[in-house]
């Protein structure tokens, strides 16, 4: 029997169609066993995305933007960023924070004070 082409984890082809749709090319994906690369070249650069998998849940583990000899390492939170450095433009301003200086929603912190309630014995 042929060897039968992996599935692509559902987060691995979500990234791949957000890199697309951003570059206006198509990514490769590899995917071997409790790991998966998505290369999306563009240019001189390509920018390679590494997902891993443990205990069944797939996450994202690296980003790389590769030109030449020169190699940008980027977190698991800026992929747009990486994208923004393979296709050689300026990333968007952050998001200026509301008035209080907050980041997170304010139900966030009301749950949050929640869960810290203190049972005396």
């Amino acid at each position: 029997m042929p060897d039968s082409p992996a599935r692509v984890p559902a987060m691995v082809s979500h990234c791949a169609a957000y890199l697309q749709a951003r570059a206006h090319a198509t990514p490769e994906i590899s995917v071997d066993r409790n790991r998966a690369e998505i290369h999306l070249g563009s240019g001189e650069g390509v920018l390679v995305a590494v997902f891993g998998c443990r205990k069944r849940n797939w996450s994202l583990r690296s980003i790389e933007v590769r030109r030449g000899e020169q190699t940008t390492t980027f977190t698991r939170g800026e992929m747009a960023e990486a994208v923004a450095a393979l296709l050689g433009r300026e990333p968007q301003a952050p998001r200026p924070l509301p008035a209080g200086g907050a980041w997170w929603p304010r139900a966030d912190a009301t749950l949050r004070e929640r869960r810290t309630t203190v049972i005396r014995v």
